[in-house]
């Protein structure tokens, strides 16, 4: 189930981006296929889909919002390549065939406003919304604004968030947030639904950046931050419950990568 759904959704993205880049030229066109087809946060994007299950619609109902969080995440993504990103985060891999730097950052940047664009054209009546809430979660208020802080804390600057939030929340989890909150808002959830789908992004989100994290430390921080990460789940399968409409949820959180090889 969730092989073919990543399947769809690859292709989804694929077809989104030869339609709007019909007229660019086939090299980068090319960059922008290798970003998303070399992209791990597939199950991040795929959020989208299950929370619209989750709420009584189709999969496919979640599917425009799915397209556009893995293209913004990619679009920051082969940001990270960019070697005055390596002491941020070093584990991100070449996403563009031949990579140089000038190919990186326009890569980027056509993704996150090809992501824009796709919303625009397919979120419907909610396409302001999901706009500003894509924005919110890569902008001043999200991602981007993660990763300076990261960068001021690689360089001993004390950076703190100045609404509390933690890092991981607005790196990872905003991402995740706005996919399940997005896909929710697609199927036309109530304000607690769309509330409640917010808060299994970010718990995901957070499960997601904790399971990275312990790929890279030792044996024994590795058990524990594995152990936060499954403790996480748990509280976002608290909230999603145990009907059949949770099943790609339950998926995403236990049946995926989050969790492979650790």
């Amino acid at each position: 189930m969730l092989e073919k759904l990543k399947s769809e959704l690859g292709d989804a993205v694929l077809g989104a981006i030869n339609r709007a880049a019909i007229n660019i030229p086939a090299p980068f066109q090319k960059a922008l296929h290798s970003c998303v087809t070399h992209s791990d946060h597939l199950e991040i994007s795929l959020l989208a889909c299950a929370a619209s299950e989750w709420c009584g619609h189709p999969r496919a109902t979640g599917m425009p919002v799915a397209v556009a969080a893995l293209m913004l995440r990619a679009g920051i993504s082969v940001h990270l390549t960019l070697p005055g990103f390596i002491a941020i985060d070093n584990s991100v891999p070449d996403l563009i065939e031949k990579q140089d730097d000038v190919t990186a950052i326009l890569a980027g940047d056509a993704l996150l406003a090809l992501a824009m664009e796709h919303l625009a054209e397919n979120g419907g009546r909610h396409a302001v919304r999901l706009l500003s809430e894509a924005v919110r979660a890569t902008g001043a208020r999200g991602i981007l604004a993660g990763l300076s802080l990261k960068l001021d804390q690689q360089e001993d600057n004390i950076s703190v968030v100045p609404d509390g939030r933690s890092t991981w929340e607005i790196i990872s989890g905003q991402i995740a947030r706005f996919a399940a909150q997005g896909g929710a808002l697609l199927a036309g959830a109530s304000d607690t639904m769309l509330d409640d789908a917010a808060q299994i992004g970010l718990l995901t989100g957070r499960a997601w950046y904790l399971v990275e994290k312990a790929r890279s430390t030792s044996e024994r921080d590795e058990r524990n931050l594995m152990f936060e990460a499954r403790t996480l789940m748990e509280q976002a399968e608290a909230i999603t419950g145990h009907e059949p409409e949770a099943t790609l949820f339950h998926s995403i959180m236990y049946l995926s990568d989050f969790f492979s090889g650790t």
